[in-house]
């Protein structure tokens, strides 16, 4: 590409989507230094220059006139060159992204006469915003970049940019729409990079702040991310999957920012998916601004950036029973409990951060953030989810609190022209409070309805994290070697225990009617219940990326990793598998890629590697503390006398089995681990149409999940249902449910990217995934449903994954139209999830409630043999801009229409599962979704806001 020709293709872009191929937080200028006649020049001095920072980098071409300057920062870059006799005549104008790496042939030229130049700060950004890079052709990752005009101009509910990785193909959100799954992978197995440092939650795992329901980083703060579902280099670990890759807006030689206020008011939000009104409103403002910060000692070599968020929202969902038989009344007072509850959530976001400049080999980033978040009536995460129906009373909510805190010092240091050195230190800090609306004993009515408290009861937790990072880049010719290690120090506390003020279940209304509970259970504290512990992770890596012909690049490298597990504070020596805590020390990921440019138009990329995702440590903390010490557990199913009490105990009463559930871990426990292959082609079509074709297979083992080891083998009724003996081979103790890991899973996909630059003003991105999942165990936490029907034979457990969605089509466009309107639509349609069909209660005397499986046709049903409803989600955005006085000065309005077409796209909820009952208690509404998508997720109910948003950059 000439210098002419890509200068202007980087001035005239405005781009939403583009496909990404590399996952770092720096970028890369590469290319050749050419003669008047276009012969390569040896030996010339390539000068690249930072204009937002006024930093330099310098580079030495070698015999064939190549040069590469890596770990560059995103931004606006001028490159310039010179040798004895030649030199550029002006410099060379580019704009860097999120791991981009750029291709550039300078042109050198004969002085006409000696001259100098001074080159002024500029912005490399559009609308306050970056733009697309160009298609790398050098790396064999895949993936897709969202620049900041895309944050800025689609649709979005709620200010959480998490939300546009569903415009990744081969991604989607999870069943509790708070964590995100790629290629098929548990949410906790995704990694989430800010400013090259990990942000994920090592307590909980999945990205921090994802049980918040609200925005956690404010989106006026962030400059661009990018999803890398294949190909990942062995310099990213912690992941089965992928990676979300953020950086964040830096200041510049001069002062921008923004101001935002958008309104929703409740009168423009139509009936859920259930007919049921809904007082859904919305008031965010905030926004962000960075400049030089003209410190007296770094006069020029100082800036800032800093972001501010607020919300107050109202997430209405209604309490409504599930639909009963013909016939059947339901009391007054019953029925009065039913009706509209709202939300109301007020998050605070602050982010801010300074860039320094000491000496012109050194760059000091400084970051801190900050996030405070209050809600009332928060529904419960496993039974409701984000839903606009609760099977649960307003009693059954609580009141969430909390506060975080992000502190990042990254220090680059160029030790020679061809050699870098990063060091990072980072410290982050999680603390919430879970508190229940009421204290009553929680009544579980099956195929009816919850009544009362919530049985997880309060939570309190402080998840930390300390990581230190060393990274070195090693440039020569055309060959980039990265090497370096890390070491994060992860201390958590936790509190929860289920059931500690009661839980009665019912088989029917009928039952509930006649106070005749099928099973109470409740929990006693005996001693500390509260989880104290530290997990500590080192890893080491190294990769190399080489040039070994002008149309060959190979990528190779490898990571080490490892887990150090926190230990029981108070083991139990009677019940080994509760007594120690097995760490993960050796778990080495080689990573393969290759990049072929077989024509000009073409690219040919292939990868494959092991990736090892951490283990949360809230695993940890049921081993820890339901260990048959710590506290006693009372259930009827071992002590049928329970059944007596009409109100929970106020003490532990004399039981014949006080320990009815123990939690333990295999001592031969390890950390989840995937092997992936992908393989695709990049073509250009036509000069306003580029395909990308991928597959991608990804095969996991070493999933978590929990079998009851306190089980003789069954034997098999007519129906295929294993029932099991009554007595258990130990009667100390009830159920036995012990961590293991041997849970496996296979993605298979086939992944399309279509790109139209219509014109340089209006672009158009598809992305369509046609793929297959499955797995022998879905769960997504520690308190989360134990799914094996028979553990005796869990391979008759694979079946289509919970996270298995065949066909994914997601279309996203800005279309620019006269006098400064934009047209900005967002399509997202889905083939439906599977879903289980349960009993409701323990029909094979294992004392699970919720691994019975409804008998059809005379069968056993098999694990997610069902399917959800289709999703079908149109989004779009109307923004007019108004040009204001003054140089980059204009007012943007918005105008937001959410699920314009009122699909209701319902759902089987959290747990994916219809309660259908057996022939004895058949339940009315088996098979019926009773879920939908509340106000701040996709799909949710048609809703319209209104945006101010003014800008100066």
């Amino acid at each position: 590409m000439s210098v002419r020709r890509y200068a202007t293709t980087i001035a005239l872009a405005c781009c939403t989507l583009a496909p990404l191929h590399a996952q770092t937080s720096t970028a890369t200028i590469a290319g050749r230094i050419l003669d008047p006649q276009g012969r390569p020049v040896a030996g010339a001095t390539v000068t690249v220059r930072n204009t937002d920072l006024s930093s330099t980098r310098t580079a030495t071409t070698d015999a064939s006139g190549n040069f590469r300057v890596a770990s560059l920062t995103s931004g606006a870059f001028t490159v310039e060159a010179k040798s004895e006799s030649l030199a550029t005549r002006h410099p060379v104008r580019l704009t860097l992204s999120l791991g981009s790496t750029v291709h550039v042939d300078v042109p050198l030229a004969l002085p006409a006469v000696k001259q100098s130049a001074t080159v002024h700060a500029r912005s490399g950004l559009v609308e306050g915003n970056t733009v697309a890079p160009e298609v790398n052709k050098e790396d064999s990752s895949v993936g897709i970049f969202l620049a900041g005009l895309t944050v800025t101009y689609l649709p979005n509910r709620d200010r959480d940019f998490n939300q546009f990785t569903t415009l990744s193909p081969g991604a989607d959100e999870d069943a509790s729409g708070n964590g995100v799954i790629m290629a098929g992978q548990r949410a906790s197995s995704l990694i989430t990079q800010v400013d090259g440092t990990s942000f994920n939650d090592p307590l909980h795992g999945g990205i921090r702040g994802a049980g918040d329901r609200a925005f956690f980083l404010p989106q006026t703060v962030v400059r661009e991310f990018q999803i890398i579902h294949s190909g990942v280099t062995a310099e990213v670990g912690g992941t089965n999957s992928g990676l979300i890759n953020v950086v964040t807006k830096q200041g510049s030689g001069r002062t921008h920012g923004e101001l935002f206020y958008t309104g929703r008011p409740s009168g423009l939000t139509a009936a859920d998916a259930f007919g049921n009104s809904l007082d859904n409103t919305q008031n965010t403002f905030g926004g962000s601004t960075g400049g030089p910060l003209k410190l007296p000692f770094l006069r020029k070599r100082s800036f800032y950036y800093v972001g501010f968020e607020q919300d107050f929202l109202h997430v209405p969902y209604w309490s409504a029973f599930a639909p009963q038989a013909p016939g059947v009344v339901i009391p007054t007072a019953l029925a009065a409990q039913q009706g509209e509850t709202v939300q109301k959530s007020s998050p605070t976001a602050f982010f801010g951060r300074v860039d320094l400049l000491p000496s012109p080999k050194d760059t000091l980033a400084l970051e801190l953030g900050l996030n405070r978040v209050s809600a009332s009536n928060v529904p419960d995460a496993l039974n409701t989810g984000a839903s606009t129906r609760s099977l649960a009373t307003a009693a059954n909510a609580a009141s969430l609190g909390g506060h975080s805190a992000t502190a990042i010092v990254q220090w680059m240091h160029l030790l020679t022209p061809r050699l870098v050195n990063q060091a990072t230190v980072a410290w982050s800090g999680d603390h919430r409070s879970l508190t229940p609306n009421s204290t009553a004993p929680e009544q579980v009515i099956n195929g009816f309805g919850i009544l009362g408290g919530n049985s997880f009861g309060s939570q309190l937790f402080t998840s930390q994290q300390t990581q230190l990072k060393e990274d070195v880049s090693l440039t020569r010719g055309n060959t980039l070697l990265t090497f370096g290690g890390a070491f994060a120090y992860d201390p958590a506390y936790q509190q929860q225990e289920a059931n500690l003020n009661g839980r009665f279940d019912y088989d029917s209304l009928a039952d509930y009617l006649a106070a005749n509970p099928r099973r109470f259970q409740q929990t006693f504290a005996l001693g500390d219940t509260r989880y104290r512990g530290s997990v500590r992770e080192f890893s080491l890596y190294g990769n190399g990326r080489f040039t070994l012909t002008r149309k060959l690049t190979l990528t190779a490298g490898l990571r080490w990793a490892s887990q150090f597990n926190p230990q029981p504070q108070n083991p139990n020596p009677a019940i080994p598998v509760t007594a120690h805590i097995p760490s993960d020390l050796s778990l080495w990921q080689p990573r393969l890629g290759l990049a072929w440019n077989p024509a000009t138009k073409t690219v040919v990329r292939l990868s494959s590697g092991l990736f090892s995702a951490n283990t949360p440590a809230d695993i940890f903390h049921r081993v820890a503390i339901d260990n048959g010490q710590q506290v006693a557990i009372a259930d009827s199913y071992f002590d049928p006398m329970l059944l007596t009490l009409a109100q929970p105990l106020p003490r532990v009463p004399a039981l014949t089995t006080p320990a009815a559930l123990v939690i333990g871990i295999d001592p031969n426990f390890r950390n989840p681990t995937s092997a992936q292959f992908a393989a695709t082609l990049e073509q250009e079509l036509h000069p306003k149409l580029d395909v990308t074709v991928g597959y991608l297979h990804n095969s996991t083992w070493h999933l978590q999940r929990r079998i009851d080891e306190n089980l003789d083998a069954p034997t098999i009724d007519a129906s295929g249902n294993p029932v099991f003996p009554a007595l258990r081979p130990s009667s100390a103790y009830g159920r036995l449910l012990v961590n293991q890991s041997n849970a496996h899973s296979n993605y298979d996909g086939l992944l399309v990217t279509a790109i139209s630059q219509i014109s340089r003003r209006t672009q158009v991105t598809a992305n369509y995934t046609f793929a297959r999942t499955r797995d022998d165990d879905s769960n997504d936490g520690p308190f989360s449903i134990d799914s094996a029907l028979n553990p005796y034979n869990l391979k008759a457990e694979a079946a289509p994954s919970t996270q298995d969605v065949r066909h994914n089509l997601n279309i996203a466009a800005i279309l620019n139209l006269p006098v400064g309107f934009k047209f900005n639509p967002i399509f997202i349609t889905r083939s439906g999830l599977p879903y289980t069909p349960l009993v409701g209660f323990d029909t094979q005397h294992d004392a699970n409630d919720y691994n019975d499986r409804a008998v059809i046709s005379g069968q056993v049903a098999a694990r997610n043999s069902l399917r959800q409803p289709a999703f079908n989600d149109l989004d779009l955005r109307i923004v007019k801009d108004f040009t204001l006085p003054g140089e980059g000065h204009h007012l943007d309005l918005f105008m937001d229409v959410f699920n314009v077409a009122g699909s209701g796209n319902r759902s089987f909820g959290p747990s994916s599962s219809s309660l259908f009952g057996n022939a004895s208690s058949p339940v009315f509404s088996a098979g019926q979704a009773l879920f939908a998508p509340d106000t701040t997720r996709l799909g949710g109910p048609r809703e319209v806001q209104f945006t101010a948003r003014l800008v100066g950059f």
